[in-house]
């Protein structure tokens, strides 16, 4: 099933702690990462290249929450996740998603430690979802590797890593709030592309070859 979910779902079903349903990494983060896989799918979205003045660092911090909430939805439909909510004081105040399909989390960690730690060559599809979740600083997803080993695979995906580095300068700029953000307007339109294109699941088409040099690239990026 792993070949039919989203980068940004894997992303997710790799940071959530199998036990209590929560993420192991900071939200900020993970939704950074989802954000950008979201990017990597929408390169081609009409509504994106109406509004060239816009930097990939400014659609990451407009998209994150619903490309986080496309993401568990996704996972949810899937049958790998469980919404539940937890009551606090009588009322509900916290949501967790308990992870159903532990299979399928295996054989993704199954993946990554076949590249990062047995050294095998990445295939398009795993080095784009390690490239996201190392620029994202995800460290405790992925096996423990060194830095070397990490940046090795993200440095060989040439405009996939270039987004990453937008992801790294995305967490500073929400440190120091200096980004303008693209209008309601214009990002409501990209956030309903990511709902649109989670429903239709188009098939992984690569990364590297078929889209040129621009940072966004992959318009059906499928892992």
């Amino acid at each position: 099933m792993s070949s039919d979910l989203t980068i940004g779902e894997q992303v997710v079903l790799l940071a959530l702690d199998e036990e209590t349903g929560i993420l192991r990494e900071a939200p900020l983060r993970v939704s950074l990462a989802v954000a950008a896989a979201a990017l990597l799918e929408l390169s081609f979205s009409e509504h994106m290249q109406s509004h060239p003045e816009r930097t990939p660092r400014e659609w990451l911090l407009a998209l994150r929450e619903q490309a986080l909430d496309t993401a568990y939805q996704g996972l949810s439909e899937e049958g790998l996740v469980r919404k539940q909510g937890r009551r606090v004081l009588g009322v509900f105040g916290s949501v967790t998603y308990q992870v159903t399909g532990l299979s399928e989390l295996v054989v993704l960690r199954g993946r990554l430690a076949v590249v990062l730690v047995q050294g095998q060559e990445a295939d398009e599809r795993t080095a784009a979802l390690i490239t996201v979740l190392h620029h994202a600083g995800l460290q405790a997803v992925m096996p423990q590797v060194t830095e070397e080993r990490l940046s090795g695979v993200a440095e060989g995906q040439g405009s996939v890593a270039a987004l990453g580095d937008a992801i790294r300068t995305t967490v500073a700029a929400l440190t120091a709030r200096s980004v303008g953000l693209p209008s309601a307007v214009e990002a409501s339109g990209v956030a309903s592309e990511v709902g649109r294109l989670a429903s239709l699941r188009p098939k992984w088409e690569g990364v590297g070859g078929c889209c040129g040099s621009d940072v966004i690239v992959g318009s059906s990026c499928r892992a």
